[in-house]
């Protein structure tokens, strides 16, 4: 029972928005889940397997807590769900009746869309002579292309594209076609005729019947397991047939997956025209025809006589689902009678270049060959490779990753349909052609828990689970919109490394409904934030007043309306800038390449050990480096602040981890005292460090509005224009040289850091020394560190910032050095730590207790016996310095009439689970149920001048100081008690009240009153990579953390599973690029930016709490969660390696250069590029 996130909100742009959960908090949930998903339960009569359950899950994307929960929750109510899992939940039949909000009983089936012929058209008018018309007739949309003329028209479906293309503000006549039922229909004859308005999930179920009627439609199981693949459940619940491919028809770069295998297997498509003529075309065909007025009726597949064809599709994507292809391919062969020689031939492929589908030379060569012939096979290659020409356009893989994939997955169809058609292949060249099949993904959690001091220690529901599940938990930008509201948009720089020269806000504040436009110059104070100059002592501009230091910098603020206005006419405002072209310098690898050094300072981040000036070097050495980049937040909720003018104050609404920097920065900026401002924040939708110093930015420029228009104003920033404004985790290059013993103990470890710091030196993870050495003895070790200056956004402080990237360095080294020894790492690991040390003890037993030696054995068999599948198992281990930084107040009041409870405090609720510990604590220590105390929303009053909450230690502070609070008011009431020994609880209070004794009590934490300690911690990965793809599953994970006497081990668990996996996005998916000119951000939103999904997680995740380890300096024994186990996650980059080293054993690579450097993230390109791959190792035999 774990903290979780469910996504219910659905946006084009995003998919499904997760809100947090309580696996506990089911009942309400699932009634909504029933209402939500009738239909398909109904097609399936609730049969309903864990498989799909979550396969269904390809649309959502959570950040918080790792996915395995949520799928656990709802795994429980699948037919096949494990007797155990099911008892963890309640079940649906135990809930009682369900009603709606009219207090109608439910029906237990949603009404399903007749298909009509008598409906009338209906027309709607909007403003700027825009129409929307729904038509139930094909004659109808005809009608209405002759009555518009030339008016720019859309036919709308699923509307799903807007996700992959914004659509043109140009529009005016927009048809929605979903009810016209002769193209939701279909049949199977002698073809397979199927309306273009059928949704691709409609059409895979199509596809699967097709395929168990007529074996001349067997390969349509094929084209159903491919359109698995495309988007996510809910995308193609409404995406269309149509829809998909009239995107490839305006975009012919679109890498559409239905038009891929469509043209493949030979398809044709129906079209009508306006004079009533209908014309058939190939997909190919369409793409290049003029569509203005015709309509796509339907799509007609052909029968393929099995013995004589053979079909396989293919899709490589960044992250298991939910993404679009790097490369996709579709390969089809009709054979001569002899079923080995080729008679005809398609040849097809996506993502090499938009004018590339077939590769005819290739299908010219086949025919007549044998296609099963290793000759044919490396002949074919190479006419393959010839005509190969793959693009370079940024963002997309490099033209040198998505060729060779183009090659190795012609080698897989050939592979894959020889095991299948029985013909003789090498046994250790199977698995090139192998479906690669996830399991459904399991998990298991271990932790004590102690009975007497509940609800400490206790696993119980988040607090706020229910309602934020059931959507009545209020964000920022939930907040009613109030009278006379605007909304405002940042206006953003186009241009780096230039000077502005002119900002012109004409055209757009000529727009009715456009009210303002506010730039450096109409700021009344400071145009400045970070007024703390010991953690940023850099005053970094909210408005860009001269130079642009980045693309994407803020330039003003324009104010409208409605947001859309204001979004609209942002991009309206014209701003000149000098004509001098700057370079941009947007890594630390291009400043070093071209020698910008006057942009990198040195530091006094590193440290040099005590014998490292005399210490003498080793017989072995080695040298190498470290390349981590960058990582956005990702919170679900993005910036966002609302700011309401009230009296001769102001009411402030930030989604903000720092409430004094925000009323601080507001203060300077308008020039009007810190104690006119009244900030109130109730909970964050998510930040991870991304709203600490960067929050002030927006709550800044929102204020300003408000301020000078004397009206509310709200500001909620769009994920483009979030990404590219805000900076994300420090990027970090390490250098380093090393010599050791043949046991591998090093003797001299030399290591030079680089961080890139953005626009500015602020926030720079200084405490990289605090984890550096991790567990070993460091007396030998210097390390040297810098800040660089580039050209993006300042970069910020993310999950675990310096601890991530220090503990990745040495572990990295560590690996290095038991390479070159030719030890086990793990050998090499405890030979480097001090006598004593509890790590070695650890380690050792959980080396044991995972049974690393045995599966290392076994790995290695694997590999042996396995050519194009690999895989690699390791373990790191973490010691984690905890800290304690500044100051915040909480306040406990009880109220007379019923005793209940109600507590401030000064942490920021972030879905972090920090409310629920505080409830427990205060719970335990007043000695009442829960049920009696409720959690207020943060504000500058009651805790004044509050630290920011980051870093693990708030929900310890909060802990800390309410448990203070509370026993203050223990002794106010203790005479009362002690009067009243068997009174209860409310007969004391209400005494108390009656002898005027002060029922509220407020302590303020600081940092001298905690001390610090260490967290302990272990991790083992095991993983399997595709060697022909680049593409991996992680088989497994332990992780063992230290956590002291957990205040509740469910939102534990949740943290650290959540941190590690938002680690493995950070290692294997996460990739930001740069227009190396411009310096604009490229992955700017979901389309392109690729955390991992629900099927990126271990198939296999077991966390365990190390037992009986009360921390006898954390608040009641307790130690943090939500960052340590973010650092633990590098050691799926090293599992990978151990993989990648085999195949490049494999592929005939000297040993001597089988080591790899692996860096943040390494992605399926990376992986591909690295293992040696090459044509002439594609062989059958």
């Amino acid at each position: 029972m774990l903290l979780t996130r469910v996504c219910f909100q659905y946006s084009p742009a995003m998919g499904w928005i997760s809100l947090p959960l309580r696996e506990s908090a089911m009942s309400e949930l699932i009634i909504m889940l029933r209402k939500k998903c009738s239909r398909i339960l109904m097609s399936k009569k609730g049969m309903v397997s864990m498989a799909e359950v979550e396969n269904a899950f390809g649309g959502n994307i959570c950040r918080c807590t790792g996915y395995r929960p949520i799928l656990d929750a709802f795994k429980s109510l699948a037919c096949d769900a494990d007797p155990k899992l099911k008892q963890a939940f309640f079940d649906i039949e135990d809930l009682g009746e369900a009603y709606s909000k009219n207090n109608n009983k439910c029906a237990g089936k949603c009404p399903v869309d007749e298909k009509v012929h008598d409906r009338k058209c209906i027309q709607l008018s909007f403003p700027g002579n825009k129409e929307w018309y729904k038509v139930y007739s094909v004659s109808d949309v005809f009608k209405i292309f002759e009555k518009i003329g030339s008016k720019p028209y859309m036919l709308i479906g699923g509307n799903t594209a807007h996700g992959v293309y914004r659509r043109s503000d140009n529009l005016q006549i927009f048809i929605d076609v979903t009810s016209i039922g002769e193209l939701r229909s279909h049949k199977l004859e002698s073809n397979l005729i199927i309306g273009a308005n059928v949704t691709l999930n409609e059409f895979m179920s199509i596809l699967s019947d097709a395929s168990s009627k007529n074996p001349s439609f067997n390969y349509c199981s094929e084209l159903m397991h491919h359109i698995d693949l495309i988007a996510n459940v809910p995308v193609r619940n409404t995406g269309t047939i149509a829809g998909n491919l009239s995107i490839k028809h305006e975009h012919n770069d679109f890498p559409s997956d239905l038009y891929l295998i469509l043209e493949t297997v030979g398809a044709t498509m129906r079209i009508m025209e306006c004079n009533g003529n209908i014309i058939c075309v190939k997909p190919s065909e369409f793409v290049c025809m003029d569509l203005n007025k015709k309509l796509i009726l339907s799509v007609i597949l052909p029968p393929l006589e099995p013995k004589r064809h053979v079909f396989k599709s293919f899709k490589i994507m960044p992250r298991a689902q939910n993404a679009h292809a790097y490369v996709n391919g579709a390969f089809l062969l009709k054979f001569r009678e002899d079923r080995t020689v080729v008679d005809a031939a398609a040849v097809c492929y996506g993502g090499i270049n938009p004018a590339f589908t077939h590769a005819t030379a290739t299908e010219r060569y086949l025919v007549g060959q044998d296609a099963y012939d290793d000759t044919t096979l490396n002949n074919a290659l190479t006419v393959l490779s010839n005509e190969l020409q793959p693009d370079s356009v940024l963002p997309d893989a490099s033209p040198e990753y998505r060729k060779g994939l183009a090659e190795s997955l012609f080698y897989k169809f050939i592979l894959s349909t020889a095991l299948e058609r029985s013909i003789p292949i090498k046994r250790e060249l199977v698995s090139g052609g192998t479906p690669w099949q996830r399991p459904v993904s399991s998990g298991s959690q271990q932790f004590d828990t102690i009975p007497q001091n509940w609800p400490l220690t206790k696993n119980i529901p988040k607090i706020e689970g229910l309602s934020q599940t059931s959507g009545k938990s209020q964000f920022v930008n939930d907040i009613p919109v109030m009278a006379n509201e605007l909304y405002a948009c940042f206006v953003l720089a186009t241009k780096a490394n230039a000077r502005i020269l002119n900002i012109d806000a004409d055209a757009a504040l000529n727009t009715s409904g456009v009210v303002a436009f506010y730039s450096a110059k109409d700021v009344p104070g400071q145009n400045k934030v970070m007024p703390f100059k010991d953690i940023c002592p850099e005053k970094e501009e909210i408005f860009c007043s001269d130079k642009v230091l980045y693309h994407g910098q803020p330039i003003g603020v324009i104010v409208a309306e409605t947001f859309e206005l204001a979004n609209k006419a942002g991009k309206q405002v014209s701003v000149t800038y000098d004509v001098a072209e700057k370079p941009s310098y947007c890594t630390i690898q291009n400043i070093i390449e071209n020698n910008q050094n006057d942009r990198i300072i040195e530091t006094d981040h590193g440290f040099e050990g005590q014998n490292y000036p005399k210490s003498v070097e080793g017989p072995k050495k080695i040298s190498g480096q470290l390349d981590l980049g960058l990582q956005y937040h990702y919170y679900m909720e993005t910036q966002t602040c609302i700011c309401v003018p009230v009296e001769n104050e102001m009411d402030v609404y930030p989604s903000t981890q720092w409430v004094d920097l925000v009323q601080i920065a507001i203060s300077r900026m308008l020039n009007i005292p810190e104690n006119r401002l009244n900030i109130h924040v109730r909970r964050v939708g998510g930040s991870y460090g991304g709203k600490a110093s960067r929050s002030a930015f927006v709550a800044c420029a929102c204020a300003l509005a408000a301020h000078l228009l004397k009206r509310p104003v709200r500001m909620v920033l769009t994920l483009e224009e979030n990404m590219a404004a805000i900076g994300k985790r420090y990027g970090c290059y390490s250098q380093y040289e090393a010599s050791f013993c043949n046991q591998g103990k090093i003797q001299k470890l030399h290591n030079k850091i680089i961080h890139d710091s953005g626009s500015s030196y602020n926030e720079t993870p200084f405490y990289i020394n605090n984890y550096y050495s991790n567990c070993y003895t460091n007396d030998n070790f210097k390390i040297e560190a810098s800040n660089a200056r580039t050209d993006i956004a300042s970069n910020t402080w993310l999950r675990a910032p310096g601890s991530v990237e220090a503990i990745a360095m040495i572990e990295t080294i560590m690996e290095h050095v038991a390479h070159k020894v030719g030890l086990d790492a793990l050998d090499v690991r405890m030979a480097n730590m001090a006598e004593g040390s509890k790590m070695i003890e650890l380690l050792s037993e959980f080396r044991k207790d995972v049974g690393y030696d045995d599966r290392k054995a076994e790995v290695n068999r694997f590999n042996v016996q396995n050519r194009w599948r690999k895989r690699g198992i390791a373990v790191i281990p973490m010691k984690y310095q905890m800290t304690y930084l500044g100051a915040l107040h909480a306040i406990v009041s009880i109220y007379h009439g019923d005793g209940t409870v109600s507590i401030a405090h000064g942490g920021i609720e972030m879905g972090q689970g920090l409310n629920t510990k505080a409830v427990q604590v205060a719970a335990y220590v007043l000695g009442i149920p829960m049920e009696m105390i409720s959690i207020k929303s943060t504000n500058n009053l009651v805790s004044p001048n509050a630290v920011c909450t980051q870093a693990s230690y708030t929900s310890e502070a909060v802990g800390y100081a309410i448990k203070k609070a509370c026993e203050i008011l223990l002794d106010r009431i203790r005479p009362i008690k002690d009067k009243n020994k068997d009174a209860s609880w409310v007969f004391v209070i209400e005494q108390s009240y009656r002898e005027n004794i002060n029922l509220s009590a407020s302590y303020m934490y600081k940092e001298s009153e905690l001390e610090p300690y260490i967290i302990w911690g272990l991790s083992c990965a095991e993983v399997e990579i595709d060697v022909l793809t680049g593409n991996l599953q992680i088989i497994r994970v332990d992780i063992l953390e230290d956590t002291g006497e957990s205040l509740s081990p469910g939102i534990d668990v949740g943290q650290i599973e959540g941190a590690f996996v938002m680690g493995l996005g950070y290692f294997l998916t996460e990739k930001i690029v740069f227009d190396p000119i411009s310096g604009e951000l490229l992955t700017n939103r979901s389309w392109n930016y690729k955390p991992p999904g629900a099927k990126d997680i271990p198939i296999d995740f077991r966390v365990r709490f190390l037992r009986n380890s009360p921390n006898p300096a954390g608040v009641l024994r307790s130690k943090t969660t939500g960052e340590p186990a973010s650092v633990m996650s590098v050691v799926v980059l090293f599992a990978i390696r151990n993989a990648l080293m085999s195949a490049r054993k494999d592929a005939g690579i000297d040993a001597d250069q089988l080591w790899v450097s692996l860096g943040a993230p390494t992605t399926p390109e990376e992986i591909y590029l690295l293992a040696g791959n090459s044509i002439t190792q594609y062989k059958l035999n």
